[in-house]
């Protein structure tokens, strides 16, 4: 049983070096393209909100320093259907804030406060960039399915509005004394 190994040479050790420099350069910046998309992503989902009819979380339930801004269930159940696995993974609950930031919410109390808050980067709660940029595409194509239906009912709304119009009078109104 032969256990030699081949030693390399000074100039393959320093091209070695060389491209593992350059795949771990190129790995840095795709994961900032992956971050930056993911943001432009959320906040994008933030004016989505209403047509995706995501959930609110109430903030008596977050920690204080968290309460002062809204947060949005982003596996609310008018998109269960376009969660994706790895986002079903998750110990605890992907919510959106009113500032785009994506947030895992974890260690929920008897009382349903949550206790943990904690901003998304790369990798947390097991959840990649790829697989989490692939769950957000999924929630922007449905806000877009829904869209024309959510332009409609307000367009309904309008024209009841509209039709109450001449109930009310012209001029100003009068005492009744």
């Amino acid at each position: 049983m032969d256990l030699s190994v081949e030693i390399p040479t000074p100039a393959a050790l320093a091209d070695l070096i060389e491209r593992c420099v350059q795949i771990d350069r190129y790995a840095t910046q795709l994961a900032a393209a992956e971050e930056i998309r993911i943001a432009a992503l959320a906040t994008g989902i933030v004016s989505m909100r209403r047509v995706l009819e995501l959930e609110q979380v109430p903030r008596r339930s977050l920690p204080s320093r968290h309460a002062r801004a809204e947060h949005f269930v982003l596996t609310s159940r008018s998109v269960s259907d376009v969660v994706t696995p790895e986002v079903r993974t998750i110990d605890g609950t992907l919510v959106l804030d009113d500032h785009g930031q994506v947030k895992i919410l974890s260690g929920k109390s008897w009382r349903g406060m949550w206790r943990n808050v904690t901003l998304w980067k790369d990798g947390v709660e097991g959840l990649s960039a790829p697989a989490l940029m692939d769950f957000l595409a999924r929630v922007v194509a449905r806000a877009h399915e829904r869209s024309p239906e959510a332009a409609r009912t307000l367009l309904e709304r309008r024209e009841k509005l509209s039709d109450t119009l001449s109930l009310m009078s012209s001029g100003p109104r009068g005492r009744a004394d």
